[in-house]
């Protein structure tokens, strides 16, 4: 039905006066009236219907997409520095506990420090190596320990 009505509809349109400039060689625009019985014609087709139809319901999905993403990132943001600030506070105590109960020589304080500084470059090395073997079936064939950084057990007596 639409189809019909549509076709008359197209053919009234070229019979419609045009304004043009003085010299009569270019138009500059449409009559207002043929400009306004296209839009309606193009908003009452079915087919335009339809498509912002589609295209309302996926930018409805892609705006519920963005935001649980960016919830998600926030959460992530806060559990990190939650964890962060944790991880750092009972590795603090765990040094000041060390250096008040033990109370070691300089030498042992300077050894347990640089140990804590290269404990995550250790951790990382032994998921890396636990990665290789679980998905290559690689062993590491020069040691045969599981952690990358062993402590060095130092004396503090004066035995020779």
């Amino acid at each position: 039905m639409q189809e019909t009505v549509a076709q008359p509809i197209q053919e009234s349109l070229r019979n419609l006066p045009v304004l043009y400039k003085q010299d009569e060689s270019q138009i500059i625009q449409h009559n207002p009236i043929q400009q306004a019985i296209q839009l309606w014609a193009n908003i009452s087709d079915r087919k335009t219907v339809e498509v912002y139809q589609q295209a309302a319901g996926k930018t409805w999905d892609l705006l519920k997409q963005a935001l649980a993403v960016i919830f998600f990132l926030c959460q992530l943001l806060i559990a990190l520095i939650i964890w962060i600030s944790g991880f750092c506070f009972q590795m603090g105590q765990i040094f000041r506990n060390k250096l008040e109960v033990e109370q070691p020589t300089l030498e042992q304080t300077i050894s347990t420090l640089f140990q804590f500084l290269l404990w995550p470059l250790a951790r990382t090395y032994d998921w890396a190596d636990s990665f290789v073997k679980k998905y290559l079936g690689w062993d590491n064939p020069i040691s045969t320990t599981s952690s990358a950084i062993k402590p060095k057990q130092t004396t503090t007596s004066g035995d020779t």
